[in-house]
């Protein structure tokens, strides 16, 4: 049977993941065994996969100093009018980073509603505004606010702010269109060079390795690790989503 490795590099984090798949190797080869999974066991799996594929865009983009908010509402407004209004609240937000001569916004946000008022979790690229100025370009609620520590390693807090299932909002978080994208690199592997351990690049630090069985990958290894002396390299575990925080009212 046909076994690939894929290797993804997002900031300072390195993941491998030694799968199956019967079809030759290219876009989502993983899914090629598919096709007698139950609808139960898929959606499952692309529930997972869309959590690790946030939390590669999370860790591609956002370093120490940078800024996780929550923004709420006074009243329910429903999903669509809170990512219309939230929509005109980044359009304020970049007007303002401009006129201050910051680097142009880079943001990724999820709506959370399940049985209670609407929030929005968002990541922002570092700037320089006291909860005064916050909370009024919000305007709608509360803004609370935490800065990221050195970590090296955010899945923790992707993980977080993607834990609820919302089907019938669809995809669970969007973001700008200048976010970077993960490295992504797809290999065969063959029987003769296979290791007993996924090896990870020189400088890492291990910080998950596991070993699985899926309907869908087969017999699966996956390990994950953290760049030693990297940007914003810290213990390489996973943090609590909440580090520094201060909170203000609309």
């Amino acid at each position: 049977m046909p076994r690939y490795i894929k290797r993804i590099w997002a900031g300072d984090v390195y993941e491998a993941k030694e799968y199956f798949s019967p079809r030759e190797r290219g876009i989502s080869c993983e899914r090629a065994a598919a096709e007698n999974v139950s609808p139960e066991k898929m959606a499952e799996y692309n529930c997972l996969e869309a959590r690790r594929k946030c939390a590669r865009m999370v860790n591609a983009n956002f370093r120490q100093g940078d800024l996780f908010l929550t923004l709420t509402f006074r009243e329910r407004a429903g999903v669509e009018t809170a990512l219309r209004l939230f929509r005109n609240f980044i359009s304020r937000l970049k007007r303002l980073r401009k006129r201050k001569g910051y680097a142009e916004l880079k943001y990724l946000y999820v709506v959370e509603s399940r049985r209670k008022r609407e929030h929005i979790h968002v990541l922002i690229n570092k700037m320089d505004l006291s909860m005064k100025e916050l909370s009024e370009v919000w305007g709608l609620g509360r803004v609370m606010v935490s800065i990221l520590e050195p970590g090296g390693d955010y899945t923790g807090l992707a993980y977080y702010i993607t834990k609820e299932n919302y089907k019938e909002y669809g995809k669970r978080w969007s973001g700008s269109r200048n976010l970077e994208k993960p490295k992504v690199k797809v290999t065969l592997v063959s029987e003769e060079k296979k290791t007993k351990r996924l090896r990870i690049p020189k400088n890492y630090k291990i910080i998950e390795e596991v070993q699985y069985f899926s309907e869908i990958t087969g017999h699966t290894r996956y390990i994950r690790a953290v760049r030693i002396g990297g940007e914003d390299y810290g213990s390489g575990k996973e943090r609590e989503p909440h580090m520094e925080h201060t909170d203000g009212e609309g």
